[in-house]
């Protein structure tokens, strides 16, 4: 009975009590709305760095090295101990038993000078499988070059790709676009290249005997990397003219694409585990995010801003809904003492008060993740890209469905609007019922 009578009590007086808390439930909404949409960016911004890390970047999920001291377990690429033939093939053969494992690519650093007949410049790049790169890479990313053909296309001998700033430095032509993933049903740009006459001179020194080695290779594409420093040194070949060049059938890393449905530490361990028991104690694997440096600052710049802003947010509404509860319980203090006279009790009048704040801050929260609702479906339709500075490559703007973090914000409003509403009604409900009620 007190339960029907408290519902039934609390929206009538909240709707009567409107227009006092019309202000408050505007704040309320907005704070909600602010929240709600920077959290679903947040979100979005991460799974984007993740996808450059993991696809973009083709690290996969697992990156196989053969570390040669502490620092090269912190920093990926530092002091790295050559995977040779023989390691390879116990590796492969791990991999290749393992249900899990969807591609495995391998990876040679290279480094030297490339010329033509003009210019010479320091590069700094790798050689791939290129096959099993296109598979980690996904239909979104495979198509990794703003002008010419990707590696996977390539049908010329000594086929290589520059990035941006060595193939202007080279007397390429560079379009004036950057790189940006492809979407669902897009059909990548074809832009032709446009480099002078004549192969390229690729020229490094060889693994073991300290002798320096040269090949020639047809710029095939140019790639927009999305970093100017490492545009500027970028080349990419077969993994075939990269031994080549440095005369070795050596490899530097694995990285490795797991399926979706993997639990990947579980894989870390089962791998390196199973590594150990194939003899291969120096090999170590690590997760792609375990040495991505930037990864980890980012994602904990946007959470330590984000958790900001709720602060923020819960300090804005727990002070407007105070606010408003002053002002309207204190002039309904008659009405309480009233009430108390009838017969009903204090916890009574603090569970109505707690009520009426509960369905503002509910309706609050409502129309808030209403709002918020209508936005991220719009900005995802709308599949927006823009170029951040600093950057040349292209990112979609994004929101993510944050839904866990709608519930919680709802419940958080509803309990800080109960917590706002019983500070007055416990101060309204110390003054004896005669003092009120004689109060002209």
């Amino acid at each position: 009975m007190n339960a029907k009578l408290l519902l039934t009590m609390s929206l009538r007086n909240l709707w009567r009590q409107g227009r006092k808390t019309l202000g408050t439930f505007v704040v309320m909404s907005i704070s909600v709305l602010a929240l709600c949409l920077l959290a679903g960016y947040t979100q979005s911004s991460v799974e984007l760095i993740r996808d450059a890390f993991m696809h973009w970047g083709a690290r996969g999920h697992l990156v196989i090295e053969r570390p040669a001291s502490d620092l090269a377990r912190q920093v990926e690429g530092a002091g790295q101990l050559p995977l040779t033939a023989d390691i390879q093939r116990d590796i492969n053969s791990v991999l290749g038993a393992d249900p899990d494992v969807i591609a495995s690519a391998r990876i040679l650093r290279i480094s030297g000078m490339v010329s033509n007949a003009q210019v010479s410049s320091i590069f700094a790049g790798i050689g791939q499988d290129v096959a099993e790169i296109r598979k980690i890479k996904g239909p979104a990313y495979e198509y990794d070059v703003v002008a010419g053909t990707p590696l996977w296309m390539e049908t010329r001998a000594q086929p290589l790709i520059l990035g941006q700033g060595l193939a202007a430095i080279l007397g390429c032509e560079i379009p004036d676009v950057g790189f940006a993933p492809l979407q669902p049903g897009d059909t990548p740009a074809s832009r032709p290249i446009n480099c002078p006459p004549g192969p390229l001179e690729l020229t490094a020194t060889t693994r073991g005997k300290s002798r320096v080695n040269a090949v020639r290779a047809v710029p095939t594409g140019i790639m927009d990397w999305g970093i100017k420093e490492i545009n500027d040194r970028l080349v990419v070949m077969p993994m075939a003219d990269a031994q080549a060049l440095l005369n070795t059938s050596d490899v530097s890393e694995y990285h490795v694409l797991l399926s979706e449905e993997a639990d990947i530490t579980a894989a870390q361990a089962r791998l390196a585990e199973h590594f150990k028991q194939a003899g291969l104690n120096d090999i170590e694997v690590f997760l792609w995010s375990d040495r991505a440096a930037f990864y980890h600052q980012f994602k904990a710049v946007l959470g330590g801003f984000l958790n900001f802003i709720a602060l923020i947010a819960c300090a804005i509404g727990f002070t407007s809904l105070l606010n408003a509860s002053y002002m309207n319980f204190s002039q309904r203090a008659r009405e309480f003492a009233t009430l108390r006279s009838l017969g009903f009790t204090r916890r009574f009048v603090l569970t109505l008060t707690a009520l009426e704040n509960s369905w503002l801050a509910l309706g609050a929260a409502t129309l808030g993740i209403g709002v918020t609702a209508v936005i991220v479906w719009v900005v995802r339709e709308a599949q927006i890209m823009w170029t951040p500075p600093g950057s040349s490559n292209a990112i979609p703007v994004d929101l993510a469905w944050v839904i866990p973090v709608y519930l919680v914000t709802a419940f958080a409003v509803v309990l800080i609007a109960a917590v706002a509403s019983a500070i007055p009604t416990r101060k309204i409900l110390r003054r004896p019922i005669r003092a009120v009620l004689s109060d002209a």
